[in-house]
């Protein structure tokens, strides 16, 4: 269980998946959250490799259009809707498939992402560069939209495609905000 930081939803607590799932610690969802200030209200949001779906629901909670969450794991997709439901979000989505094919039906329905948050499992290193890429070459990212990935220990491939990148470190948790 964990309490969103922020915004309408402040203080409720959600649920999150025991296995498979690191959920992003309180004190780097704010820092995220403070980091996208100015991109929330209003955004389209991707919760890519969705968890508990923490991160989108703090996107919501401080005014975003839509969010789009996804995650492919049978206690995620259950944990996910949960907290959707117990909350009364309407404005999201919630896609229970593996993450490209997930892109690419959103390619598909002509979506655009403002914010897009990539958290994938920690060894998984390759499915950081297959979604950047995707996203970018694809078009799914609006013009001056933020990639926000996650991860911890070594820092994944260079994502040399976007113009501007700034690292936060909170301990062995590292946050890359990225510009198109």
């Amino acid at each position: 269980m964990l309490k969103i930081s922020g915004g309408t939803f402040r203080s409720r607590v959600i649920e999150t998946p025991e296995q498979n799932t690191v959920p992003t610690k309180n004190r780097v969802r704010e820092a995220m959250m403070s980091a996208l200030q100015n991109d929330i209200p209003g955004a389209i949001v991707l919760d890519l490799f969705a968890g508990s779906g923490a991160l989108g629901i703090e996107t919501i909670s401080r005014g975003a259009k839509k969010c789009y969450f996804v995650d492919a794991g049978r206690e995620q997709a259950a944990i996910i809707q949960k907290n959707l439901k117990a909350l009364k979000i309407e404005n999201a989505e919630f896609l229970g498939m593996d993450y490209l094919e997930a892109l690419k039906r959103l390619k598909r329905d002509g979506v655009k992402f403002d914010v897009v948050f990539l958290d994938p499992p920690y060894a998984e290193k390759e499915f950081y560069k297959a979604a950047t890429a995707f996203l970018f070459e694809n078009d799914l990212l609006k013009e001056d939209a933020a990639v926000v990935v996650e991860f911890d220990g070594e820092q994944p491939d260079p994502f040399s495609m976007f113009s501007r990148q700034r690292v936060y470190n909170y301990g062995r948790t590292h946050v890359i905000l990225m510009r198109k």
